[in-house]
C-alpha cells in the first residue's frame, strides 16, 4: 500500500493533471486513523455477519462444481457491482452523504483520496455489500485474495493524473473518468459511480465519458484529524449529487 502510493505520489509530482493544492497528509492521517474499524473490525463483523447466514442455510449462486476462474469473476462483477449501488446510495441519501462527503472534500483528488473516508463507512459496508456478496458467492481464499490485489488500483484511478482511456473508458475506471465524478463543477454531478467497471454506470445510465480534468473538491472541507473523525456530525458539508442529477 505504502508504495504505490508513494510510487504514484511521485508520479503525480513529475506529471499532475492540475496543481491545485490537495491534503495529502490529511489523508494520510485518516488512513491510519480509520486502521481499526476499516482494516481489523470491518472484516470480523462481515464475517460474522457471513457465518451467521451459512449456519441459518442461505443458499449461493455458485458452487463448488464452478471453475476457480468463473467463480472468482463472478464475486467481483457482484461486489463491485454492490460498490457501485452503495455509492449511487450514499449520494442519495442525506445521512449517508455527510459520511461520503470527507471523501468529495478534497481540493484537489490524488491517490491519498481513495484513503479518505470516514471510518463508519467500513462498518456499513461490513453489515451490507460485503457479506452479501460472500454469502450469494462464496468466495475462497484465492478469490479473496485477488479482489485485495484489485482494491490497489482504487489509488490509480484517483490519482491526479492526465490519464485517459477514450473510446474505452466504458472498460476500466481511470483518473479522468472518475475525476469528472469527483468533479466541483455542478454540470459533472451525478455521473461515474463506478468502482472498477463503468459498464455498471452504462447500465445504470451514468455514464459520462471524456478526457476532462476539472476541480474537485467541496465549499467546505476539515483542515485537521480532529474535524475528520467526527465530520459527519459538524456542519452541513454540503448538498449531495444525486445520481439522477445528471447533467443533460
Amino acid at each position: 500500500m505504502i508504495l504505490v502510493l508513494l510510487a504514484l505520489t511521485l508520479l503525480e509530482g513529475r506529471f499532475p493533471a492540475r496543481r491545485d493544492p490537495g491534503q495529502r497528509l490529511l489523508n494520510l492521517g485518516i488512513m491510519i486513523a480509520r486502521m481499526i474499524p476499516a482494516v481489523l473490525l470491518a472484516p470480523l463483523v462481515s464475517a460474522g455477519v457471513v457465518e451467521a447466514a451459512r449456519r441459518a442455510g442461505l443458499p449461493a449462486v455458485t458452487s463448488a462444481a464452478w471453475p476457480p476462474a468463473a467463480a472468482t469473476v463472478a464475486y467481483i462483477l457482484a461486489i463491485d457491482f454492490g460498490e457501485c449501488m452503495f455509492h449511487r446510495t450514499q449520494h442519495a441519501v442525506p445521512f449517508l452523504w455527510r459520511m461520503h462527503s470527507l471523501h468529495h472534500s478534497d481540493p484537489c483528488m490524488n491517490a491519498t483520496t481513495a484513503e479518505r473516508h470516514w471510518w463508519g463507512d467500513s462498518v456499513i459496508k461490513a453489515l451490507t455489500i460485503w457479506p452479501a456478496a460472500a454469502i450469494l458467492f462464496r468466495p475462497s481464499a484465492a478469490t479473496l485474495t485477488i479482489y485485495a490485489l484489485l482494491s490497489f488500483y482504487h489509488y490509480f484511478s484517483h490519482a491526479n493524473l492526465r490519464v485517459s482511456f477514450g473510446r474505452l473508458s466504458w472498460l476500466l475506471n481511470s483518473p479522468a473518468y472518475h475525476r469528472i465524478h469527483h468533479s466541483s463543477d455542478p454540470a459533472h454531478h451525478g455521473a461515474n459511480f463506478a468502482g472498477l467497471f463503468p459498464i455498471f454506470d452504462v447500465i445504470l445510465g451514468s455514464y459520462r465519458p471524456g478526457a476532462m480534468f476539472p476541480p474537485t473538491g467541496l465549499d467546505r472541507r476539515p483542515e485537521t484529524l480532529i474535524h475528520a473523525l467526527v465530520w459527519p456530525m459538524t456542519d452541513e458539508p454540503g448538498a449531495p449529487s444525486e445520481p439522477e442529477a445528471r447533467p443533460a
